[in-house]
């Protein structure tokens, strides 16, 4: 009977079209852990590119605020919200402060991030008379700031005016610390606001090299 094979091959056929199609490798690595892996691995970048960033201490320049080996996080939303992977802000969140420890793009224009505290505000006067700093003519109370005992870092230094948007920084290892006191030939070097990459606000964890060892007591340790 000719009516109800048509409609017996109607319905193996439809049987057919929906059985799953065969996936191909890439296909079912993506519906795995490869594609949860590739989600996992562009939120990471979102989130750095935008939000918080992991950095580490190279130097001693920090001490003892910050110890070589120091892994530290960075927040990158204190200060201004950017679009992702641009320099476009989109919202000012607050403004650095004194004392504020942040990471900022190398004044040279090449190299590693760097790590100071925040000395000098836009539009003050900053100048150093021995070992003591004065910013507009007044002694900074200040105990960041260590030399060592025959430190011979005691020279004058300015008075220099922080440009507008820009901030003097300084280590607080006075003795061992390339920062605004000798950029731009001694005669006072400023990090604009834009290349601030943001606060320093916690320690993750240490890493001694000699001997190597880890140190404990730095895990999770806040930085002030």
């Amino acid at each position: 009977m000719p009516i109800p094979e048509a409609k017996r091959k109607l319905g193996v056929q439809r049987m057919k079209d929906q059985q799953p199609q065969s996936q191909g490798p890439l296909r079912r690595f993506m519906r795995g852990w490869g594609g949860a892996l590739l989600w996992a691995l562009v939120i990471s970048a979102v989130l750095r590119a935008g939000v918080v960033q992991a950095s580490w201490v190279p130097s001693g320049s920090m001490e003892p605020a910050l110890l070589p080996g120091d892994h530290m996080l960075v927040n990158k939303l204190c200060y201004d919200l950017k679009l992702p992977f641009t320099g476009v802000v989109l919202l000012s969140t607050g403004d650095p402060q004194r004392g504020d420890v942040v990471v900022f793009r190398n004044p040279a224009g090449h190299g590693d991030d760097l790590v100071k505290r925040i000395i000098g505000l836009p539009g003050e006067t900053v100048e150093m008379r021995g070992k003591a700093v004065y910013v507009n003519g007044r002694l900074l109370k200040e105990g960041w700031g260590r030399y060592a005992p025959r430190s011979h870092l005691g020279e004058h230094f300015g008075p220099f005016q922080v440009p507008r948007g820009s901030y003097f920084m300084m280590g607080d290892n006075r003795d061992n610390s390339y920062d605004s006191r000798f950029w731009n030939h001694g005669q006072g070097g400023f990090v604009p606001r834009e290349d601030i990459v943001g606060r320093a606000d916690v320690v993750l964890w240490s890493w001694k090299q000699f001997p190597v060892s880890l140190r404990l007591d730095r895990m999770a340790h806040l930085i002030d």
